[in-house]
């Protein structure tokens, strides 16, 4: 097949006017190659059948459906892009190692700082440094570029950084006053700034706004930091592609999932289901709920020096024990999670404080919308035509202020509240489920493209 006469015949025939979907479409099916669509964007990576490493990456660019910028890359004898991460662990998975098509190279044992942080937290019991430095400067390098989570790189080699919160991270002091931070996060201001780092990823709109907050005490800086970020939310699987209408006869099924269980939530759930049993506001035959997490940890960093007694615990743990609605397991393996999901109705996430909310992508991909709280970028994530929100006045950090007992019993009673009103909403109007479980469905299709986020990649590491 003669690609580079496919691609002019479809350039010029977009350029001489609009290109929809259906003919999109038609180039896909015509070159037989990945191909993502939508109103603002068009990417496809085409690998040339029988010339090795030879290839094209084209990017086509609309707005309002009119082609407005081509551009198209040769890739002549390049072998597969290798990207330098410094862990596999699960943050890494979820927003870096996502491309078949990539090779990626754990600097774990590579990093300086990964010793240097055993020896901190194990003999000194200091904080964890948010930093990567490889222990060796290769005189040829292995790698084209370092993509990090949460860290910083100090290295004269390209990198760049996908971050949740605020970059350069460090922990709040014992204090809990983050402005003492201050000075330690100006040293590492220059790295961030430098040519070398060529891209800082906001995992959210959430993050991005933290991280202008944190600049605006270094205006000799921000321009050049700032002028790097961009905010592009994570990829997720589809696992259901429509959610049919289900059986009004059968019980709502609600699931908590959340191994911090009272962290994210699921004393509040089970207080709110407890309560509208007790009232009689619903019946045992009306709903089902499946709580996933671990009793044990009872810890919630979101309360600081406020952390709940023991009874707040022992009477949980009573209710679940002392009610026939709820199914509690300690832990449920990933695949069964999402299984579980594509046959249960509601998704529960009602949580204190969330950096992200991974969770809920899962939910929605599996066509079970959420009910989570209004922390960080949740909002964002769950929209209300996806989903529910229980809404609570935010400070500067989008996060719920916890500055005394009363503050954390207010919060909860206030969720509690919410939590209530919208459990006999969806009991007694079920055939929103359906509505908003496709909504979620169809924003997950449309903001978190796998294909999409590989092609996002790829042009910020080609900067």
């Amino acid at each position: 097949m003669n690609y580079c006469a496919e691609l002019k015949f479809f350039l010029q025939n977009s350029l001489a006017g609009t290109c929809n979907g259906s003919e999109v479409n038609s180039f896909r099916n015509t070159l037989r190659i990945p191909l993502v669509y939508s109103k603002k964007k068009l990417w496809c990576s085409i690998n040339t059948p029988g010339l090795g490493n030879q290839g094209k990456f084209l990017s086509i660019y609309y707005y309002k459906d009119l082609l407005h910028a081509v551009h198209i890359s040769y890739l002549n004898e390049v072998a597969v892009m290798r990207i330098g991460v410094s862990n596999d662990n699960y943050p890494e998975k979820r927003t870096i190692i996502v491309d078949s098509g990539v090779e990626y190279v754990n600097y774990k044992n590579k990093n300086l700082y990964y010793y240097l942080n055993l020896f901190n937290q194990k003999v000194l019991k200091k904080r964890k440094n948010f930093l990567f430095k490889p222990v060796i400067q290769l005189r040829q390098p292995d790698v084209d570029i370092f993509h990090l989570f949460n860290e910083v790189a100090l290295t004269d080699r390209k990198w760049v950084a996908t971050f949740e919160t605020e970059l350069p991270r460090i922990l709040p002091p014992p204090s809990g006053n983050k402005s003492e931070n201050i000075s330690e996060l100006k040293k590492l201001f220059p790295a961030l700034a430098a040519g070398n780092c060529v891209a800082l990823i906001a995992l959210s709109g959430a993050a991005y706004r933290m991280e202008q907050k944190l600049f605006r005490c270094s205006p000799e800086v921000s321009d050049a930091i700032l002028n790097k970020m961009v905010v592009v939310h994570p990829p997720q699987k589809l696992y259901v592609q429509q959610r049919e209408p289900r059986a009004n006869a059968q019980p709502v099924h609600f699931v908590f999932v959340g191994n911090e269980f009272y962290r994210k939530g699921g004393g509040e759930v089970v207080r709110a289901f407890e309560q509208l049993l007790t009232e009689g506001k619903i019946q045992p035959d009306q709903v089902k709920v499946t709580l996933i997490g671990d009793l044990e940890k009872r810890h919630n960093y979101a309360l600081g020096k406020h952390q709940d007694d023991p009874q707040f615990s022992t009477a949980t743990e009573a209710a679940i024990a002392g009610h026939s609605i709820f199914d509690h397991v300690k832990f449920m393996p990933n695949e069964q999670v999402l299984s579980l999901l594509q046959k249960a109705d509601v998704g529960l996430l009602p949580t204190w404080a969330e950096t992200y909310g991974f969770s809920v992508l899962e939910m929605q991909s599996c066509g079970c919308p959420v009910i989570t709280t209004n922390v960080r970028a949740l909002p964002e994530i769950n929209p209300l035509e996806a989903g529910w929100q229980i809404s609570h006045e935010l400070n500067d950090d989008l996060e719920y202020s916890v500055l005394s007992g009363l503050d954390r019993d207010k919060l909860r009673q206030q969720t509690v509240k919410q939590l209530k009103e919208l459990i006999l909403d969806i009991v007694s109007q079920p055939e929103q489920i359906t509505l908003k479980a496709n909504a979620a469905i169809e924003r997950i299709r449309i903001e978190h493209d796998v294909e999409a986020y590989q092609a996002k990649l790829r042009t910020l590491y080609n900067q």
